[in-house]
């Protein structure tokens, strides 16, 4: 039965999307704090429209919270544990509604007392672009090739070069579907007049700004569903002839497949022969490539139906990459294969938004990890709990909405064990073991374990810490506060 007397009190620092597609099922993050002013709270729950789910991770401490409060006001101890955050399911809708966002609190007497914290507007599907119809595949022999580029201010030369490298390639059966993310005037008909006159190019201009992100994810739903194949391309790289028909051949019975590729500067000067020169490539250890991806979206083509279960991409919380999600999903369904040869030059800028020496860049060693905790104990590991800890749980959370019944046990048991990493003791076990990988030469991972259990150990230190108490304790790191957005939502 609701309370009817003091109503309760919440914020929110992690907001939940507007607006969200939900194809096959989705799922998103929102956190903050919630209390009552005169009870504790025993359980708390997220009601999404007609839908309540359980909070797992709440009655965090917040002393900001407390802080805010006046020193005798009777709400200040309950306000101490009333941090909370968590992933909210969406289950498929057959037409776009606007659903309630509720917090409901079970008190210690058992009465419920509940709050509004917002709404969210659900639709189906991802539509594309309504100035963007598909045009017809040319009558070319072998499977029909969707080439989805994503342009922003394209550099006229770098686009011109990989345009004819499109042109040029021995596999003729393709279209390419062009989205550009809200370029300038002059650079939107940079690309019209690069495009004109050929009818395999169809250039869709968006409405606002994106950001790479989504922009990617725009221009898959342009695929159209007579498609065989897709790939993606960036708009300052150069295909070498074969790479569509080398590409093609050796997919196989694979969901994707991708290839090697060639450094080279913005000059056309060779930087590195192969993409993997520091760090170990992997297209097999489905663990692994859940945590740090290794698949190059512009490197790789993939079944036209695995657009099913990867559109619409998860919502982006902090760091998250088009070309991580669709290996994820790729591997989940089956297998991805790899072709050891460079078949293109991808372009190294000093602007990219990641390159070749990010992802390579060298495992530190477990002293330096050490040696970096004892100067600096939170070491940012909020920012990494709340942000980056919870974009890998949307992802793995959205593959086993949508891919579960498709995934072999042993990748169920994977998903299964890192989902649970922040509540039992096997899955963080199991992640923080891992890192004996390396002794055998495996650093795919970039060390992404150790990146992640290092805030998973301290958010629940800080928990067990203050389980209890009534007001802030001065002696371990102060609260699990949310930290301000770091920007890498942008």
């Amino acid at each position: 039965m609701p309370d009817e007397g003091q109503s309760a009190v919440a914020g929110l620092e992690i907001h939940p999307p507007a607006r969200i597609a939900v194809g096959r099922g989705t799922a998103f993050a929102i956190g903050g704090y919630c209390y009552h002013p005169g009870e504790r709270t025993r359980e708390l729950h997220l009601q999404v429209g007609g839908s309540r789910q359980p909070v797992r991770r709440f009655r965090l401490p917040r002393d900001d919270v407390y802080q805010q409060l006046e020193a005798d006001d009777p709400a200040r101890p309950h306000a101490y544990r009333s941090g909370f955050v968590a992933l909210a399911d969406l289950a498929p809708v057959d037409r776009p509604q606007s659903l309630d966002l509720e917090l409901v609190l079970t008190l210690a007497g058992g009465r419920e007392s509940s709050v509004t914290v917002g709404a969210i507007d659900v639709e189906p599907e991802l539509p594309p672009p309504e100035d963007a119809p598909a045009p017809a595949f040319p009558d070319r022999p072998g499977p029909r090739v969707a080439i989805s580029m994503a342009t922003y201010e394209p550099p006229s030369d770098l686009l011109e070069v990989q345009l004819d490298s499109l042109r040029q390639q021995t596999h003729e059966n393709w279209i390419c579907l062009i989205s550009d993310d809200r370029s300038s005037d002059e650079a939107f008909e940079r690309v019209l007049a690069l495009t004109e006159g050929d009818p395999r190019f169809v250039v869709s201009r968006s409405e606002t700004r994106l950001g790479f992100y989504r922009n990617f994810e725009r221009a898959l739903s342009m695929a159209p569903a007579s498609a065989d194949l897709v790939t993606l391309c960036d708009q300052d790289d150069r295909w070498h002839p074969e790479k569509l028909e080398r590409l093609v051949g050796a997919i196989g019975d694979a969901q994707l497949v991708y290839s090697d590729a060639r450094i080279v500067s913005p000059e056309g000067e060779l930087v590195r022969p192969s993409y993997w020169t520091e760090r170990r490539n992997n297209y097999t250890n489905y663990g692994s490539l859940l945590l740090a991806n290794s698949v190059t979206g512009a490197a790789s083509l993939f079944r036209r139906d695995l657009l099913d279960d990867a559109l619409p991409f998860p919502p982006r919380l902090a760091r998250a990459f088009h070309d991580h999600w669709l290996a994820v999903v790729a591997m989940s369904r089956g297998q991805i294969a790899y072709v050891d040869e460079p078949l293109y030059d991808y372009v190294q800028h000093d602007d990219a938004v990641i390159g070749h020496s990010m992802a390579n860049k060298k495992p530190r060693t477990i002293r330096t990890h050490l040696m970096e905790r004892l100067r600096n104990p939170t070491g940012g590991s909020r920012i990494v709990y709340f942000y980056d800890w919870h974009q890998e749980l949307l992802f793995l959370e959205v593959l086993r909405l949508r891919c579960w019944p498709r995934m072999a046990p042993a990748k169920r048991r994977t998903l299964r064990r890192l989902l649970s990493a922040d509540s039992g003791v096997a899955g963080l076990t199991w992640l923080i073991g891992r890192r004996a990988r390396r002794l055998w030469g495996h650093d795919e991972t970039l060390d992404r374990e150790l990146f992640y259990a290092y805030a998973l150990v301290r958010r629940r230190a800080v928990s067990l810490w203050t389980a209890g108490r009534r007001r802030p304790n001065r002696l371990l790191p102060r609260d699990v506060s949310i930290p301000p957005d770091p920007g890498r939502t942008r």
